[in-house]
């Protein structure tokens, strides 16, 4: 894989390759923060990625100029997304363990949330909740989902910004209602 823009654009990453590890593809990466840019500035924005994996989106978001903050349940995982951003000489700011409980106890607001569980998980809709109940979000904060195009997904209480498919994805762009 390779970073798609900023900085470290066109650099190779080595990402961990375990089964349960579904990177997002180099074409929906760049159509996420290409959308993005046209939404705000990314200069010192935080973008948290809730359920990391290979840690790609978080390392395209320090590219770019995002703060990036991540949460990975498996250790394994997470030590292997430290090696990816040391390669870089970047710290991590990662979060071992249950993504819902660490979104509870961070200090800093979100101006992006990566949404993107396990897909048969209930996991977007407990995620959507906690950000409601938490106030985690900057004003014009954005949250986006990548999930198959065939899940529904419960979005009472934001407001849908834009939805995109790419193959059999679709990412859904939105924003707390007040």
């Amino acid at each position: 894989m390779q970073i798609t823009g900023g900085k470290f654009n066109s650099r190779k990453v080595k990402t961990p390759e375990f089964d349960n590890i579904k990177p997002t593809l180099s074409k929906t990466r760049q159509g996420i923060f290409n959308t993005l840019s046209n939404m705000m500035d990314f200069d010192k924005k935080v973008f948290i990625d809730m359920f990391s994996g290979s840690g790609i989106m978080a390392l395209e978001a320090v590219s770019r100029g995002f703060q990036s903050i991540m949460f990975e349940k498996d250790r394994k995982t997470a030590l292997a997304i430290k090696e990816s951003f040391l390669y870089f000489n970047l710290t991590p700011e990662i979060y071992f363990g249950d993504s819902l409980k660490n979104l509870s106890k961070l200090t800093k607001k979100a101006d992006v949330i990566f949404i993107d569980p396990p897909y048969e998980s209930d996991l977007y809709e407990k995620s959507l909740n906690l950000i409601k109940d938490i106030n985690i979000m900057n004003k014009n904060g954005i949250i986006i989902l990548e999930h198959p195009i065939y899940k529904q997904i419960n979005i009472k209480g934001f407001e849908l910004i834009k939805a995109k498919t790419y193959g059999n994805k679709q990412i859904t762009y939105l924003n707390l209602t007040e």
